[in-house]
């Protein structure tokens, strides 16, 4: 290949795609022909730092094309090295938007490379629409670097299609700096003394090939620039996240762990994280998102940490690097992804392994979750269909019930309280459920089959057919309602498999039941909000991960909760007490009355209170001087239902019992009461885990371990 064909190569590789102008970049570098000042922002791992050229900053390639392009560039370098596009993207707003740049080099081209596949796509998507639909968007141009010789081209052939995607000028150095080899002009041997890092030579050829591409963008007038970005290549998870890191990283459980550990020395307003030698150390944090990662430092020093989110595998943060001898690396491991959107709780600890005992310290630095929706971006994995055809029967004998849950005509079932629950097995490659909304707003319903979550929300009016994909084979249904019955009702109309699939016996009853009445806190009301508490979006509000459910879910029992937001014994938020709709099938006048179930539960639990102080503290009143009387009452009811039942008197998840005795004088003095009279079965106890807003799921596994802990040692011994 002739020089002037392989320059020509070159060329073309620094060019967007056929059919784009790149408006925005040739509005900037007219500015910088005419003399203006603007601001270069460069985003990238340590190749952006200057790595390799001494000094860093004042030698790197950023530094280089900010002098070359003019006196009046502002350089801002957000290169961190050791990072990739997925530590980019959550510290792209502090490090680079902030600064209102005028124009954007990003670079990840070798870090990505060691980026988990499945994140490296959607990341580095991320960092581009953001820039793109930023409040002042800037220009933005993508460095494509490799290795020594153009080596381990997966990431950058990918962040040029990006570029691509979105009518971005991109350079592919490793090809441009190819055509200079195959020309005969140049060697790669000369820019690198070692296979990833640029020497000052090679920092100036990419300060060189940067300068030509952002000249090439100039000629000719900017077309306008597109009303709105193309649709995502790799989904939107990325432009979502959330950063804990410092005071923000603060677990709600933790033992053998301290403040402390190597913080990035380059990362602008990072403070360490926490640390251990404790080979029992764990930690336990509240996150949100559909992936959950967590940001450790890694060397020939370090032990290994393992995590996991929720009950899911457990993944090892590798920390005992022996390759990185007398230097820190960085490192993003995905411990949870393609979760239930929401809440979640991740869970370290110090792997016991062959570096148990040694004395050599753990270490995790941050929290970074991705896919953070807004509700106007949820998705689902049901697909909405015409209620058509048959199905089986709400009644069928194979289908498991459990809760309070009425029988309706034609064969209808009422789901109306939180934790309402339907089990089955069955055969196939699909499945659709047959739902109908009653009342109230949406009903978001979390449907598990085979063990992993989906979330399902109930909209529109009429019956519908929500149907899951499955791979063919025998599957495991449980079908809970989340949303409390105050806020929505639905009906279950029928179940239909795929054709040639068969309802098979239902799984086996649960050994123990457990039946709780209580108030916002039962039905585990703003439980997976971030801020403050909210019910405009009621898909954070979930029955299935508030205190009750969970403590059952941990002894194997069967759960049912009649739980309503707002209510009391006395007082109440709404218009209802507990004491007019504890036995109905819904938390209303009109509905009927629930006979006893044909199975007892066996212990039932009392958590109410909260309101009764609440509501009145709120109008400057006291709690009503008969709130004992009225809450024995109460109890009594529930004893002559429950005649052989364990019964249990909570108090606890919020404040109301430590602001006001009443409470707590209430309960010990029912429990007096009940066993001076010859029942030996009734127990009370206070949570000491709390909130003062209403509990997060953090604060309800908490509680879940003291009821947990109590129930197992005081009341089923």
């Amino acid at each position: 290949m002739n020089v002037l064909k392989g320059l020509a190569l070159a060329l073309s590789l620094m060019l967007p795609a056929a059919g784009h102008a790149d408006a925005r970049l040739q509005a900037v570098m007219q500015r910088v022909d005419a003399g203006e000042a603007i601001t270069l922002a460069t985003l990238g791992g340590s190749i952006t730092t200057g790595y390799a050229a001494q000094p860093p900053r004042e030698k790197g390639w950023a530094a280089l094309l900010a002098r070359a392009l003019g006196p009046r560039v502002k350089l801002v370098n957000a290169g961190v090295s050791g990072t990739d596009s997925a530590a980019g993207v959550q510290r792209l707003q502090a490090h680079v938007l902030d600064a209102a740049p005028d124009l954007v080099i990003v670079e990840f081209g070798v870090n990505d490379q060691w980026l988990d596949p499945a994140v490296r796509a959607s990341s580095y998507e991320a960092i581009l629409r953001r820039l793109l639909t930023a409040k002042k968007p800037p220009a933005v141009a993508v460095l494509g670097l490799t290795q020594q010789g153009n080596q381990a081209r997966d990431a950058v052939d990918l962040q040029l299609q990006l570029a691509a995607h979105y009518g971005l000028t991109a350079l592919d150095f490793g090809r441009w700096m190819q055509a200079r080899v195959d020309a005969g002009t140049d060697r790669w041997a000369a820019l690198y003394d070692e296979p990833v890092h640029p020497n000052a030579i090679g920092h100036q050829r990419i300060a060189q090939a940067l300068a030509e591409t952002l000249r090439a963008a100039t000629p000719g007038r900017a077309a306008l620039l597109p009303a709105s970005l193309p649709a995502p290549l790799h989904g939107r998870a990325h432009e979502y996240t959330r950063l804990l890191m410092g005071d923000a990283l603060k677990p709600y459980q933790q033992s053998g762990f301290t403040r402390g550990g190597e913080a990035h020395p380059e990362w602008a307003g990072q403070a360490p994280g926490w640390t251990s030698r404790d080979n029992d150390a764990e930690a336990h944090f509240l996150v949100w998102g559909r992936e959950v990662a967590v940001f450790h430092a890694e060397s020939e020093h370090y032990r290994n940490l393992e995590a996991w989110v929720d009950d899911g595998p457990v993944v090892t943060l590798r920390g005992q690097v022996p390759e990185r001898r007398g230097y820190l690396g960085w490192h993003y491991t995905v411990v949870g992804r393609e979760l239930e959107p929401g809440a979640h709780l991740l869970h370290v600890r110090v792997k016991r392994d062959e570096w148990a005992g040694s004395g050599r310290p753990a270490s995790l630095l941050a929290v970074m979750s991705a896919g953070i929706f807004p509700p106007a971006l949820h998705s689902s994995d049901f697909v909405r269909e015409a209620a058509t055809g048959p199905t089986i029967a709400a009644d069928d004998a194979r289908l498991r019930w459990i809760g309070r849950i009425a029988s309706m005509p034609g064969a209808a079932k009422l789901l109306a309280w939180s934790g309402s629950e339907l089990r089955a097995r069955f055969t196939g490659d699909q499945l659709a459920l047959r739902l109908a909304p009653s009342r109230g707003g949406i009903n978001h319903f979390t449907v598990e089959v085979d063990g992993r979550r989906h979330a399902l929300a109930l909209r529109g009016d009429g019956p519908a057919d929500w149907r899951l994909p499955l791979p063919p084979g025998e599957h495991e249904l449980r079908l809970v309602k989340r949303t409390e019955a105050s806020q929505a009702e639905a009906l279950f109309l029928g179940l239909r498999l795929a054709r040639g699939g068969q309802l098979l016996t239902p799984p086996p009853p649960r050994l123990l039941k457990l039946e709780f009445y209580g108030d916002s806190i039962t039905a585990g009301a703003c439980n997976g909000d971030m801020g403050e508490d909210q019910y405009a979006d009621l898909s954070t509000h979930d029955g299935t991960r508030a205190y009750g459910a969970v403590t059952a879910e941990r002894l194997g029992a069967d759960y049912v909760g009649i739980a309503v937001s707002g209510i009391g014994i006395t007082a109440t938020w709404d218009q209802l007490l507990m004491p007019q709709v504890w036995n109905r099938y819904a938390p209303r006048l009109d509905a009927a009355v629930a006979p006893p179930d044909a199975r007892a539960p066996d212990v039932v639990l009392v958590n109410l209170g909260q309101n009764d102080h609440g509501f009145p503290a709120s109008k400057g009143q006291r709690i009503a001087p008969d709130f004992g009387a009225r809450y024995l009452a109460f109890v009594r009811e529930l004893r002559a239902r429950y005649p052989q039942a364990r019964l249990v008197l909570l108090a606890g998840g919020m404040t109301a019992w430590k602001e006001q005795p009443a409470i707590p004088r209430a309960l010990d003095q029912a429990v007096a009461t009940l066993r001076a009279e010859g029942d030996a079965k009734v127990w009370t106890t206070t949570f000491q885990a709390f909130a003062y807003a209403h509990p997060r799921i953090d604060v309800h596994a908490q509680m879940a371990d003291e009821l947990t802990r109590f129930l197992t040692d005081e009341v089923l011994k």
